[in-house]
């Protein structure tokens, strides 16, 4: 009897940022085939006669390639013992996760599968920094976008409307004035507020808010990071508060300029 393969996410890295199905998976797994991101918390709780196998795959270092994933899937599918496999990978696992490749294979040999969708980056990473990628006032689209790409094709050809939309950008590092320069390629301006998220959701994570123009010349930003350009990072820019204490102290200098002092939340 085949086993059966569970495709699940696991979140952006904390273990209580699991789905209770996810969570449930783990605890029943045979065999683990998970991504390199994927933190020991999360993998203590599998069984311990769970076989753990770490495929992943990181920028400049050697993995296992993804025929080599789709063919142990198979293989721990078609052994003659059922086991209940999960393929486990790091956010939601139709967001960037090569799913399609993964699911073409199992096709192709006639495995049974089932997707378990996990917190993907881009919440995590808005979660983390505060803020919404949807803001009604200030963003009319949600752009996914990775800086790598099958075709290596640059950001711009991806890019739409900069003015009003959030683009949740994966992967944009190491080489951030690469991917400045391809957002000014699409129409951003150096002056666009961003958020980077490095390690999101997680007992390390970083969070730093900034312009393009800042972010271009930045080194050293922990991986894995999340790049959110557009103007729902401007909640966090200094210039904005700055602006902002300004018009108070004016209003506060006139007190009669209006007839009820006005209330500015975002200064609590």
């Amino acid at each position: 009897m085949a086993g059966k393969v569970y495709i699940v996410g696991a979140g952006p890295g904390a273990a209580d940022l699991l789905t209770l199905r996810a969570a449930a998976l783990l605890r029943a797994a045979t065999i683990v085939l998970h991504d390199d991101l994927v933190p020991a918390e999360i993998l203590e709780l599998c069984p311990a006669s769970a076989q753990i196998i770490n495929v992943g795959k990181r920028c400049g270092r050697h993995g296992r390639s993804q025929e080599q994933i789709n063919a142990l899937m198979v293989w721990h599918a078609r052994e003659p013992q059922a086991q209940t496999i999960v393929r486990l990978k790091s956010g939601d696992p139709a967001v960037f996760g090569r799913l399609g490749e993964e699911l073409d294979a199992l096709r192709r040999a006639g495995i049974e599968f089932e997707i378990v969708p996990g917190v993907t980056a881009a919440a995590a990473a808005a979660a983390s920094a505060r803020l919404t990628l949807t803001d009604r006032r200030a963003a009319s689209a949600l752009v996914m976008v990775t800086a790598h790409n099958a075709r290596n094709e640059s950001l711009s050809r991806t890019m739409f409307e900069p003015a009003r939309s959030t683009y949740a950008i994966y992967m944009p590092g190491p080489d951030y004035a690469a991917t400045v320069n391809g957002l000014l390629e699409s129409g951003q301006e150096l002056a666009t507020p961003c958020a980077v998220v490095s390690n999101a959701g997680r007992a390390n994570e970083e969070v730093r808010y900034l312009t393009l123009a800042e972010l271009a010349s930045m080194k050293g930003i922990p991986a894995p990071a999340m790049l959110i350009v557009g103007e729902v990072a401007a909640e966090h820019s200094p210039r904005r508060d700055e602006d902002l204490l300004s018009k108070i102290s004016s209003e506060m200098r006139d007190p009669y300029h209006h007839d009820r002092f006005p209330i500015h939340p975002g200064l609590g």
